[in-house]
């Protein structure tokens, strides 16, 4: 029995062990609140944990999940523990999920899922960067930081800082000092929307620049003058030049005097000045004019309408031109050509302008005055064989030439002319002035000649003219006897030999107005004496008629 009671006192106490029946439970709690704080450096951010048990001299375990990751805190005791906290920059939390009270001879658990949060916010990117063109006085400077931010602070060194909500901003410097140069600590601080702020500094070194300048003596020349004088008025230092002239030319002295230009034109000036450091530029713009237009051209001429004038503009230093050619009409062509109609002197005007002015000549083109021409026959219809006379009305002609329209002409003034054919003819008169200008006058179809009876009259006798051989040519109308042919009317053509008396032919003509002048082969003169004409004659009516006769040559 004694052994018997043994065991249920072995078996009883290992049930209590195990179930903790009776027995007053460990407990654990996080004491410290929910919060937020920026990231610190040291980790040494913590929380207080309150365990309690039964028996204070108990031993405990804490099942602990710490941002997803469970770890078991062993051997612990009761009262206050302090847990240190991991300060990783997000969301902490933090979880007891057991308590676990270790006694001499049993164990007691709790469940507590306890909680606390813990924000951890990282500090802003301190970078920052300084984009400029040049670190001499006047430079602006845009500092610029990393985007995202409620809150930028700047501090340039120099004045009171700005606040911008935008992560960047420009600032210019300015040596004011005139020295060497200036280091300008520049510091940015950057707040986040935790209130997180943290700052950095950087440096900005400055160089002097000199007060630059030049004087030109006149910004405005007219050639030949193209010398220009040039005054630097850049303040005294250590600077370098270089001068550019703009044609082509280069000076490197601080002074280059005076520059002597080959030419005009429109040139830039540019000073440039510059140190190990810095450099800037001047420019100014001059302008060389060329001389005042001088205008001229060609030709001053005269001739007959419709004249056509092609004009040579020989101008100089111009660039446009305004010609007035005294008729109404104008051109802007440098080298026009017009046409002048009528007889007048006309006063040509050329306008040349250029940028230096305008000039102007005038020439005078005469156009001289053409010749009228006009006439009217006395009839207008004839038998063939008849004469018509042709009066001369035309104006300012000296010389004239009639075409008949039959093959003949005449430069007579009012000539009389006979037409040997039947038909209707075109009469047309051309007249020249002194100048030779000329005019024509065309009269279609303005004289009708009809078909008359022919008849044919031979002399008996003729005489030598007492000169030379003429070859025989005779005139219808004209009395002289010393050609021997037939007086003919409406005849069209002729054929005439001359024999002498023993029948040798001495003579032949196959033209109507060529007879005998008395000459054998028109060197050797005949013998005075008796001879023998046949003719062979055709009238404008078709008619054919055969004559022959003799004759006496007198000497």
């Amino acid at each position: 029995m004694k052994g018997r009671a043994i065991l249920l006192i072995i078996l009883w106490t290992l049930l209590i062990s195990v179930s903790g029946y009776g027995q007053e439970l460990p407990f654990a709690e996080i004491l410290t609140a929910d919060s937020a704080w920026c990231q610190q450096s040291n980790n040494l951010t913590t929380a207080e944990i309150l365990i309690t048990g039964e028996i204070d001299t108990s031993r405990f375990d804490l099942i602990v999940e710490v941002r997803g990751t469970r770890d078991t805190l062993v051997n612990l005791s009761s009262g206050i523990f302090i847990l240190y906290l991991n300060n990783q920059p997000g969301y902490n939390e933090y979880i007891i999920h057991k308590i676990i009270e270790r006694q001499e001879y049993l164990s007691l658990e709790n469940e507590v899922n306890d909680t606390v949060i813990m924000v951890v916010n990282p500090w802003p990117d301190m970078i920052f960067n300084a984009e400029y063109d040049t670190q001499c006085s006047p430079a602006t400077v845009i500092f610029r930081g990393m985007e995202g931010y409620p809150s930028y602070t700047w501090d340039f060194g120099e004045g009171p800082p700005t606040s911008s909500a935008t992560n960047w901003v420009s600032h210019t410097y300015i040596n004011e000092e005139d020295v060497d140069e200036i280091i300008y600590d520049t510091r940015l601080k950057v707040v986040t929307a935790a209130g997180c702020a943290d700052s950095l500094m950087s440096h900005f070194t400055l160089y002097p620049a000199p007060t630059a300048g030049f004087t030109i003596d006149s910004a405005l020349l007219f050639h030949p003058n193209t010398t220009v004088s040039l005054t630097n008025t850049t303040s005294p230092g250590d600077w370098d030049f270089k001068w550019d002239f703009g044609d082509a030319s280069r000076n490197f002295t601080r002074d280059p005097g005076e520059h002597v230009y080959s030419t005009w034109g429109i040139y830039d000036i540019e000073m440039e000045w510059f140190t190990s450091h810095c450099q800037g530029s001047i420019t100014k713009q001059i302008e060389i004019r060329p001389p005042k237009p001088e205008a001229r051209f060609l030709p001053d001429t005269s001739g007959c309408p419709p004249l056509l004038v092609s004009f040579s503009n020989n101008s100089q230093y111009a660039e446009s031109y305004q010609w007035d050619f005294d008729d109404g009409t104008y051109s802007t062509k440098t080298n026009p050509s017009h046409s002048f109609w009528e007889s007048k002197a006309y006063h040509v005007k050329l306008i040349a302008t250029g940028l230096s002015g305008k000039d102007s000549i005038e020439q005078i083109i005469s156009v001289y005055d053409r010749p009228i021409t006009a006439f009217e026959p006395d009839i207008t219809q004839t038998s063939n064989q008849g004469e018509i006379s042709f009066e001369n009305n035309s104006l300012n002609a000296i010389r004239y030439l009639w075409d008949f329209g039959d093959g003949h002409t005449s430069e007579e003034d009012s000539p009389t002319h006979m037409f040997a054919n039947k038909g209707t003819y075109t009469i047309t008169l051309y007249a020249w002035s002194m100048e030779e200008c000329a005019d024509t006058l065309i009269r279609e179809q303005l004289v009708t000649i009809t078909a008359g009876e022919g008849s044919s009259v031979f002399p008996t006798a003729f005489k030598w003219n007492g000169s030379g051989p003429t070859g025989g040519a005779w005139t219808p109308g004209n009395d002289d006897n010393t050609v021997f042919h037939p007086n003919v009317e409406n005849a069209t053509a002729l054929r005439m030999i001359i024999l002498n008396r023993v029948g040798h032919r001495v003579f032949e003509s196959n033209e109507l107005y060529v007879g005998w002048d008395g000459y054998i082969d028109s060197s050797v003169l005949a013998t005075q004496g008796v001879y023998i004409y046949k003719a062979w004659i055709t009238y404008a009516g078709g008619e054919q008629v055969v004559l022959s006769g003799d004759l006496t040559f007198l000497h």
